[in-house]
């Protein structure tokens, strides 16, 4: 059995501090999103793609748009994030394109947040709107950075693939992959349920934790990079 290359386990260990701090943020995003913009999603296009078909039911044109904006402009941010130049992985000493796609994530999230503060958390049906573009924008830029990142059988916003691999690490492969994948999908529904609390608690404050969490994956980054300068 060959041993394991100790940098190479470094900066796995580094891809999945991140993945882990990308997925509390998405979590975090999609229950602002369903609670406090009309019942909508902004990381998992999955449940969009589902509201847009589901017809009848109270306001469902409006909820149909709102999911079909999200879908749209959710594309858009990852076309963006795979169409920018630059390392995939980050491996050296200088910051990758995964670094500059938090950033302009941790950007975005920023000005929801202002937004999402200036309105007392109750978003008229056009700020609503812009809302949705923001924050589904954003997703599709984190979501680019995830698949740089590309540890295989974890995905960040959409944890579906990632529970597969998790049932199918429990029959097949190592306690270390069942652990990661586990960790990953705790990770969303973490998310989920503090920005949840948050919106009951103080919804005004909701919106500031999926840049919290971007900040804390800019400084697992920061701190990589330090370590091999």
């Amino acid at each position: 059995m060959g041993t394991v290359n100790p940098a190479v386990e470094s900066a796995r260990r580094w891809s999945y501090a991140v993945l882990v701090l990308l997925t509390l943020a998405a979590g975090a995003m999609d229950a602002i999103a369903f609670l406090g913009l009309g019942g909508v999603f902004t990381a998992n296009m999955t449940g969009n793609l589902i509201l847009v078909a589901l017809v009848g039911g109270e306001d469902w044109q409006a909820r149909a748009l709102r999911a079909g904006l999200a879908c749209v402009i959710f594309c858009a941010g990852l076309l963006a994030g795979f169409a920018m130049p630059g390392s995939g992985r980050g491996g050296g000493r200088r910051p990758s394109a995964v670094t500059h796609l938090i950033w302009a994530d941790l950007a975005l999230q920023l000005v929801f947040l202002a937004a999402w503060t200036l309105c007392g958390a109750t978003p008229g049906p056009v700020l609503t709107l812009v809302l949705i573009a923001v924050a589904s924008c954003a997703m599709g830029l984190q979501v680019a950075a995830a698949r740089r990142i590309n540890i295989a059988g974890i995905t960040t916003a959409f944890v579906t693939g990632t529970l597969t691999s998790l049932v199918e690490s429990s029959v097949s492969r190592g306690s270390t992959d069942l652990a990661r994948r586990a960790v990953i999908v705790t990770a969303l529904v973490t998310g989920a349920l503090c920005s949840s609390l948050l919106l009951h608690l103080a919804p005004a404050w909701a919106g500031a934790l999926p840049p919290v969490f971007l900040l804390l994956a800019l400084v697992t980054i920061a701190s990589r990079l330090r370590d091999l300068a």
